[in-house]
């Protein structure tokens, strides 16, 4: 082998050179760097990175704007450019290519900020599209080298905050939305498409592109090629042509266009949003190309996917079929039978889990904008539901698993008919579950060590790592599509994905090619840091791994999230000393925990094992939504977790630097701390009181929410004077303003737009231009070039329902007030525990008695009467005040269920409680306007309440007890009660109010 040469690099002078001589000495460099690491490696650690944004800073011409907007143009790529641009774009391909190198090339590259450098290059209409191909693809590398970094280089969040920036997001519009089927231009998007895929995983970042038309810019591509399959509706050229559509309906997809590239990058974009999903599917070009229309599948002279001989009968369920529902073959409907497992513990816990992006809405908020909830409650299926399950039944590979992806988000967001979960279920869930077995490779001592794997290996891994993602999510909130899982296989896939991905490597680390000269400086004379490689990177299997422990355990969780039988299962394969060693930085060999010696649990924390890798933390959240599933389960949560001693690296977690790790550690705490855990005795000793103590006073309304929900079950299960001792630690002030802090929707409230209703207002704020006075904030590609589009029904349409449905759901009201109810409701359920001592009555009334020194008994009844209220907020301070400047703020049902029980636990004590539960007038009077709730809850506890007010302690109590009625009477509770008793739905609730009149009339002692 020859020896490598040392290079000349372009000295200073030639930088100031004619742009053709600096041309001949860039193209040197690239042809001898392309291929050829310890070229890169030497060409970098002489400078060559410094020297090339030289060239690029000198290079550049003055932007050309005209009011903000490009004004250059560029058209596809010619024979030849100019010189300045030909300098440019040789800079940029040597950049490119030493991107190229790997990780260790990450160090001197950021140095010399090729981020921005590249970034800056991207616009079509100033750059030429060679130019904006060759700074996409440094782009595309640095996020590959970034993502097989070693800890501490391989975040990406940076990469995407400098991506999606504002004015960066109008040049990735712009280079989706270019007509051209060049190849450069298409090879261009592909790249957007695929750095999207990668990088949009935070919510700002979803709507920053959602709003900039980017969204709208993709589903215009894959309408393209909806195009292209020949699979337009019938009829939907004629209505398009009446709504003025028409022209929005796109030239089929050239060939260089990806479809799994489209569908993912809209996956990342919807996903985890009503919102996003319902943009995506009212773009103009997927309304005009699928429209909701009548469809007779009898005509001979339709296209090719319609023809008799290419479609089924469809469903059996009667509903009226669309176009594409023919395009599936029949599938028989059958009521799903409901599990027998009831659900030991509840669901508990706010987190921000993988296979749900965002917190399940547990509360209905109304006020903002009522018809916004159900306004979309007989809206037709769109089209693209049935046809997005023939793309996964026509296609494979990643196409099959990118749209899957696509009809998962539109499955969560509500968006399918409830017929659609057993073709679901029988379509698309065999099919994923089928994808990973066929894509799954053991890897072999060759691959373990190998720097660079071919494309098919790649491919397989692609699929392996997405497809358990995918299927948690369709399957982690339906028990029909659980069950079609588990009938697959999906526990077993689940735990050997999980298994294999704690095979120890040889070799994790990438070896650097031999060199004649091991020990020369790493680096110029100065050392610059422009010059210093940095460490190596991981070897690809080891990101491979990492990501099918993410993958693996978010399948776990979704398997785990309904029944009861099916985590008893999971525990069963032994699944839970893996998920133990996914909540370590530094994993090691999984085994029971009691197993190990202390040294070893030293030399774990101590030093990096670098056989098992290195959990980032989305593979710790991931592993804590997993075991807050598996925690459910008594059963597994007295046996399993106890072995494993689960409560240890979870209580260290609970002081882990990232706010979200944190949550999700203490997701897992409420199960820990509920009725009958064995470790309740454990963790109070580490001192988990106070830990959840403090973060209840937390800033973070999520991490708030946990810890009181866990201080909730933790209070249930110690004696009382642990339980004063946690509220003393808790702080009665600091709980009296988690319940009665309302403060959180009205400040929310300023922050929206202001509106100018005085009749004395200035002219300058009626002047006043903000984002929220524009009808909208989003951008739909050509739709302002026709006034007709926007008159049509359809778009009208359309358009109401994204404005209220946006409203809904990023209007900072409605989030704060989602959050405060939560809160509020784990605290008032805080109350009802502290005072329940079922077994010793005597306790009970000493906590009664406490509570009321603390808290203060009229400050108490106070504030519960206060939360029963219906509250207008902004309807004051301003003279005339409009309708939609006012929230109606209404009692939840859960708020209402907790004062009720708090108050039947005060009357379950002594004959002086229930007296001054009676006492309170205005709060009896309100309680009863909720007999009509639609809770059934609501009304149980109501009935268990009136039940402790007329009860007879004693002959001693008898003349209070029929005052008691009586008062109870002139409330009109009575009759409410006699009105349940007749009328009621729910059986045991007219039993239980059969028996309070029953008692009111004749009380007897209890």
């Amino acid at each position: 082998m020859a020896r490598v040469q040392s290079p000349s690099v372009p000295t200073q002078n030639s930088v100031a050179r004619s742009y053709t001589e600096q041309a001949a000495e860039l193209r040197g460099v690239k042809d001898e760097i392309v291929g050829h690491l310890q070229h890169k490696e030497q060409w970098v650690e002489k400078g060559i990175l410094e020297t090339v944004a030289k060239t690029l800073q000198s290079s550049t011409p003055p932007r050309s704007r005209s009011n903000g907007k490009e004004t250059r143009n560029y058209t596809v790529p010619s024979d030849g450019l100019a010189d300045d641009e030909l300098v440019r774009l040789l800079s940029l391909q040597i950049l490119a290519s030493i991107s190229c190198g790997g990780p260790s090339f990450l160090n001197p590259l950021h140095a010399v900020g090729v981020v921005p450098v590249a970034l800056s290059y991207i616009s079509p209409s100033e750059n030429s599209p060679r130019v904006v191909l060759t700074a996409l693809r440094i782009i595309r590398n640095i996020t590959e080298a970034t993502s097989s970094a070693p800890p501490g280089f391989d975040d990406l969040s940076g990469l995407a905050e400098a991506l999606f920036k504002r004015e960066l997001i109008g040049s990735l519009h712009s280079i989706l939305v270019q007509p051209s089927v060049n190849p450069v231009v298409q090879e261009q998007k592909r790249l957007v498409s695929s750095l999207i895929a990668r990088l949009c995983k935070e919510t700002p970042h979803q709507n920053a592109l959602t709003d900039a038309g980017i969204l709208d810019a993709l589903a215009t591509t894959l309408a393209s090629f909806i195009v292209a399959r020949g699979e337009v509706i019938p009829g939907a050229e004629k209505l398009a042509q009446k709504d003025g559509l028409a022209d929005m309906i796109p030239a089929p997809a050239p060939g260089g266009a990806s479809l799994a590239l489209t569908l993912e990058a809209i996956s990342a974009i919807i996903m985890g949003s009503r919102f996003r999903c319902c943009m995506f599917l009212y773009s103009p070009a997927i309304l005009a190309l699928l429209p909701v229309i009548e469809f007779t599948p009898a005509n001979r002279q339709l296209r090719t996917p319609w023809a008799p001989d290419a479609y089924s009968n469809g469903s059996t369920s009667g509903k009226t079929l669309g176009a594409m529902d023919y395009l599936l073959p029949l599938i028989p409907v059958s009521q799903p039978k409901r599990s027998t497992e009831f659900t030991q513990l509840p669901p508990s816990g706010f987190s921000r889990n993988a296979f749900s992006n965002r917190r399940p809405q547990t509360y209905k908020f109304r006020g903002l904008d009522p018809a916004s909830e159900d306004s979309d409650a007989d809206e037709p299926e769109s089209p693209m539901v049935p046809w997005l399950i023939y793309l996964v039944r026509s296609t494979s590979g990643f196409e099959r698993v990118a749209a899957a992806s696509v009809l998962a988000s539109l499955f969560k967001a509500g968006l399918t008919n409830p017929e659609q979960e057993q073709t679901l279920a029988f379509l698309v869930v065999p099919l994923l579950c089928s994808l990973i077995r066929e894509h799954s490779r053991d890897a072999t001592p060759v691959i373990q060590q190998a720097a660079f794997v071919d494309s098919d290996l790649q491919r397989d891994w692609a699929i392996v790592e997405k497809t358990p993602e995918v299927l948690a999510r369709l399957v982690g909130a339906s028990e029909c599509l659980q069950i079609s899982a588990h009938e697959c296989g999906a526990i077993r896939i689940a735990a050997k994905l999980l298994k294999d991905a704690y095979e120890p490597m040889t070799t994790p680390l990438i070896q650097r090619p031999w060199t004649p000269n091991p020990d020369r400086n790493m680096g110029s004379v100065d050392g610059s840091p422009a010059c210093q490689l940095g460490p190596p990177g991981h070897v690809p299997l080891y990101a491979h791994i990492i990501k099918m422990r993410f993958s693996a355990l978010t399948l776990v969780a979704g398997m785990g999230a309904l029944r009861d039988d099916y985590r008893k299962e999971l525990a069963s394969q032994e699944l839970v000393p893996f998920i133990v060693e996914s909540l370590a930085l530094r994993p090691s060999r999984p085994q029971k925990l009691k197993e190990k010696s202390a040294s070893e649990i030293e030399e774990k924390d101590g030093a990096e094992i670098s056989a098992y890798g290195h959990n980032p933390n989305s593979v710790i959240i991931a592993a804590c939504n997993a075991l807050r599933c598996l925690g459910r389960a008594v059963s597994v949560l007295r046996t399993t977790f106890l072995d494993h001693d689960v409560w240890q690296p979870i209580h260290k977690l609970m002081k882990h630097p990232d706010s979200v790790v944190q949550i999700a550690a203490t997701g897992v705490v409420i199960n820990l701390l509920a009725s009958s855990s064995p470790m309740v005795e454990p963790l109070l000793r580490a001192g988990i009181s106070k830990v959840l103590c403090e973060q209840a006073h937390s800033l973070n309304p999520g991490l708030r929410l946990n810890a009181v929900w866990a201080l909730k079950h933790l209070v249930l299960e110690v004696e009382n004077s642990r339980k004063k001792q946690l509220l003393e630690e808790l702080e009665p002030g600091w709980l009296v303003q988690l319940i009665s802090d309302d403060t959180s929707e009205e400040d929310a409230l300023h922050t929206r737009q202001r509106r100018s209703t005085d009749a004395d207002d200035d002219e300058d704020m009626d002047a006043e231009a903000t984002d929220e006075e524009e009808p909208h904030s989003w951008t739909w590609s050509g739709m302002d070039s026709n006034p007709r589009r926007m008159n049509s029904t359809r778009m009208q349409k359309a358009e109401a329902r994204l404005l209220a449905l946006r409203e809904a759901e990023l209007n900072p009201a409605r989030n704060a007030r989602n959050d405060t109810i939560a809160i509020q409701e784990q605290a008032l359920g805080f109350i009802q525990n502290l005072i329940l001592n079922p077994n010793r009555p005597q306790d009970q009334t000493e906590l009664v008695d406490y509570l009321f020194s603390e808290l203060g008994e009229n400050r108490l009844f106070g504030i519960l009467a206060d939360k029963l209220k219906v509250r207008v907020v902004g309807a004051y301070g301003r003279r005339y005040s409009k309708g939609r400047d006012t929230v109606v703020l209404y009692p939840q049902a859960r708020i209402i269920m907790h004062i009720t029980y708090i108050l039947v636990h005060i009357a379950a004590s002594i004959p002086r409680h229930r007296q001054l539960v009676i006492a309170q007038t205005e709060l009896l009077k309100l309680l009863g306007g909720h007999f009509t709730s639609a809770s059934v809850e609501v009304r149980r506890a109501l009935c268990h309440l009136f039940a402790n007010l007329s009860c007879l302690e004693d002959d001693d109590d008898r003349q209070h007890c029929a005052q008691r009625a009586s008062e109870l009477e002139k409330l009109g509770v009575l009759s409410k009660l006699q009105g349940l008793e007749q009328d009621d739905v729910d059986l045991d609730v007219r039993e239980r109010a059969k028996a309070v009149v029953a008692q009111f009339k004749a009380p007897t002692i209890v």
